[in-house]
């Protein structure tokens, strides 16, 4: 295991192989969880348009729901710009080791 990481780390391209792989599995559970929150969000639209042709109440659900969908908006956009800051955090460090890695060896 830490060979594959040091020579991961030794040699750019590899690095930079890993880092589009990582890309493309971030993308694609993004995407699965995208899809996920559409079906589940279309069948609630069906169980609400059911409830309203039956004549049911549909007011205390719809105003439960938007609730709870902005409470979990701001939720998730807070955790966006915590791993946005985290990230950018980590590239600064990362620069400035390779920096001073480079200015030691000239």
């Amino acid at each position: 295991m830490e060979n594959i990481i040091e020579s991961m780390t030794a040699n750019p391209v590899y690095l930079a192989i890993a880092v589009i792989l990582a890309l493309v599995v971030v993308y694609g559970f993004i995407k699965k969880i995208i899809k996920l929150v559409l079906v589940a969000a279309s069948v609630f639209v069906l169980y609400v348009a059911y409830l309203h042709y039956t004549g049911k109440d549909t007011d205390e659900i719809t105003k439960s729901v938007t609730k709870t969908a902005e409470k979990y908006k701001d939720a998730v956009t807070k955790t966006a710009e915590k791993i946005k800051e985290s990230a950018v955090e980590k590239l600064e460090e990362e620069a400035a080791k390779k920096a001073a890695e480079l200015l030691e060896n000239n």
